[in-house]
């Protein structure tokens, strides 16, 4: 059989099979003069083939083994080959495995085609290999067995696994899993992929400094190391940092066991514990988006959403019990204020202090809500004590002097309270109410705490009508004109005309400035009939112009709100431009207050105003407490007294006084003057004295209809 075998087999001369393979030598150290023989070529095969790690060997046609090498003889038991010639795989493995082995070299024989790349567990031992067999035939083709060649893929194929292992941990984490169970789960992959290995993931809580066990391997939970066990063993214990996403580290992951130190299972054990450190920071990540889904991002109170799924359980307890709940809004007094002069990083701090304040004083049971802005919504629970003075000493920890961008404050605020049942049973109404009670508490002052009280809810209806009413009133042009003249008392002429808006209510008739002004302003509706009212007063005086009148100015009052409407200028070009009065005719008049809301914006628009040509007044002077060095930066040309200093003159001498120092200031910056309100002889003389020839009140005339004050104005009287 050998020799058999051996005719196919060539080679230089035998060397010793248990010798190390050395250098092969040269064809000048081979005698010429002879040739090696069949079997020094054989031995010298032999003993090659025996230093190949691979698994090699032949069989004949009935699976007996014709020739292996010394790595299969030695894997499978025996010491020579000789012994394992002439046997069969059955002699050598289970029957299974055998016939399993039998079946694939059967087809290889009986087809003649070879069966390469087949990976198959070992047999003996842990492992892998990889299987190739061909037909072995002889001189004339004719397949008389099988040769078989295997190479051990255990380390590729536990690369392999331990490459699928990483990856299914990522794709978990991809998915979202909970940190807990997926700490466990990459304990006992470790275990799956790396038999006997003992391995711990330690971390620290956020802000922590000590480390915990998080997840053991079985091998290492049994024996109950600690944290220290591992730390303070670094010879025994190998520990691979677990980073998180912004350059820290939340902890590490320990391993024990020597195979962690080969290169390919220390590249693996690297990328377990950066999947370790992903799944953190997901779940850190996952936890701070519910929290802030929750919880309003600057000051860490709950947020709406979260208060309304709280009170609800709260209502839903108090119900129960027959207990009371109190639902309570708060808003701070004159945050804009802050905001706009320090800045909003100041007033974002302001915030923060506000809520740690309010959060100190209403304890773990009750619940503290920012709902936007400076607005704050609380909701109490009932104690042995009432809710008003639990909301005083909120209001108190609130006014504690505090120290803001290097300046000392001292805040108030407004709180409006609504109680479970006797104000509302559902949040919605509970809600409704508590909001009303804190703006009559604004209404009021300021710096006070308001009941709710359900004449509010009738006054808020009333309003909300009220407002719907206004808007129908512009939609269908219910706003009339009436016109006050302004005399001068030296000649006796009529020297301008003040435009005063009127409500023409279908069923209440004229409605006056002061029932409906106020809430047009509040609902910004204020807007749209400020315009309609510059609209129709400019048509008027171009009216009267027309009739052959004398022209005379025509004075317009104008909003706040509608003085700071970008488009404000453009809306008075257009009314002039629609009626075709020459600017120098119409006199734009606003308070002395709204100007000192914005110095520099009102100064730029006034400006822009006289450069159509648009005269402009102040209106209830003496009210807005600007000082001289403002006044006199305002393009102006006349001022017009309040009617409040007129209203007791001449009996009260603080009153003349005033009035007669504004006459003054007005001939030093050079500007008209006129005095409204004017209702008695005494009083126009006093003002005539005083050096104000310009009056306008119920002495010379009420304010009256575009027809009438046609007639005024031709009898000139």
């Amino acid at each position: 059989m050998r020799k058999a075998v051996g005719e196919q087999i060539v080679g230089p001369a035998p060397i010793d099979a248990d010798e190390p393979i050395s250098r092969p030598r040269s064809t000048e150290e081979i005698p010429p003069s002879r040739e090696p023989s069949l079997a020094e070529r054989y031995d010298w095969l032999v003993a090659m083939i025996n230093h190949v790690p691979d698994y090699i060997y032949a069989k004949d046609l009935e699976g007996r083994f014709l020739f292996a090498n010394r790595a299969i003889v030695l894997n499978n038991g025996l010491e020579r080959v000789e012994d394992m010639v002439g046997l069969t795989d059955y002699d050598l493995h289970p029957s299974a495995a055998a016939e399993s082995i039998a079946a694939v070299e059967r087809h290889v024989m009986e087809s003649g085609e070879p069966d390469l790349g087949l990976e198959e567990r070992r047999l003996r031992g842990n492992g892998w290999l990889m299987m190739s067999r061909v037909p072995l035939r002889d001189k004339a083709g004719k397949v008389i067995g099988v040769v078989g060649a295997s190479r051990d893929i255990s380390a590729r194929k536990r690369g392999e696994s331990l490459m699928k292992a990483q990856a299914q941990l990522l794709k978990a984490v991809a998915k979202g899993v909970r940190l807990d169970p997926f700490l466990r789960d990459v304990a006992e992959l470790l275990e799956e992929v790396i038999p006997g290995i003992a391995a711990a993931v330690l971390l620290r809580d956020e802000g922590a400094e000590e480390l915990h066990i998080a997840a053991a391997c079985r091998s290492a939970a049994a024996v109950s190391i600690s944290p220290a066990d591992i730390l303070d063993n670094p010879a025994s214990w190998r520990c691979l940092a677990i980073s998180s996403g912004d350059g820290g580290q939340h902890g590490v992951l320990a391993v024990q066991e020597s195979s962690s130190h080969e290169a390919s299972m220390f590249e693996f054990l690297t990328g377990i514990a950066q999947t370790i450190g992903i799944a953190i920071d997901r779940h850190y990540d996952a936890e701070r988006i519910t929290f802030l889904a929750e919880h309003d991002a600057l000051t860490g109170l709950p947020n709406r959403t979260l208060l309304d799924r709280m009170l609800d359980d709260m209502l839903r307890r108090a119900d129960e019990a027959s207990g009371e709940v109190a639902v309570v809004f708060l808003d701070v007094d004159n945050f804009k204020l802050v905001n706009d002069s320090l800045g909003h990083a100041a007033g974002d701090e302001l915030l923060k202090i506000v809520a740690h304040r309010i959060s100190e004083e209403i304890g773990r049971d009750n619940l503290v809500s920012r709902i936007g802005g400076d607005e704050f919504i609380l909701a109490l629970q009932q104690t042995e004590e009432d809710f008003v003075p639990r909301l005083a000493r909120i209001r108190e920890a609130i006014a504690r002097p505090l120290t803001l961008a290097g300046m000392n404050l001292q805040l108030t605020c407004s709180m409006g309270m609504a109680c479970f049942a006797a104000h509302g049973k559902t949040a919605t109404e509970l809600f409704a109410n508590a909001d009303m009670a804190m703006y009559r508490a604004k209404e009021n002052g300021r710096n006070s705490i308001q009941v709710f009280d359900p004449a509010m809810a009738e006054n808020a209806r009333q309003k909300l009508g009220r407002s719907e009413e206004l808007r129908r009133a512009i939609e269908r042009d219910e706003f009339v004109l009436h016109f006050q003249p302004q005399k001068d008392m030296t000649s006796g002429e009529i020297i301008g005309v003040e435009a005063l808006v009127r409500w023409n209510h279908p069923t209440e008739g004229l409605v006056f400035p002061g029932e409906f002004i106020p809430l047009a302003e509040e609902s910004g509706l204020i807007v749209p009939i400020g315009e309609a009212v510059l609209r129709k007063a400019c048509g008027q005086a171009k009216k009267w112009q027309e009739l052959g009148l004398p022209p005379v100015k025509i004075g317009v009052n104008m909003s706040a709100r509608q003085f700071q409407e970008p488009g404000m200028i453009r809306h008075v070009a257009a009314a002039l431009a629609e009626s075709g009065l020459e600017p120098r005719w119409l006199e734009i008049e606003v308070t002395e207050s709204l100007l000192m809301r914005d110095v520099q914006g009102a100064i730029m628009k006034m400006h822009e105003l006289n450069a159509l040509g648009v005269s402009l007044a102040i209106d209830d002077f003496g009210t807005g407490y600007s000082s001289l060095s403002t006044l006199k930066r305002f393009p102006l040309s006349r001022l017009k007294i309040d009617r409040s200093f007129i209203a007791d003159i001449p009996d009260d001498a603080d009153d003349m006084a005033i009035t007669s120092a504004i006459v003054s200031l007005a001939r030093i910056l050079a500007l008209d003057v006129i005095a409204e309100g004017v209702e008695t002889e005494a009083q126009a003389h006093f003002l005539s004295e005083a050096g104000c020839h310009a009056i306008q009140g119920y002495l010379f005339s009420r304010p009256i209809p575009a027809e009438e004050m046609t007639r005024v104005m031709r009898e000139g009287t």
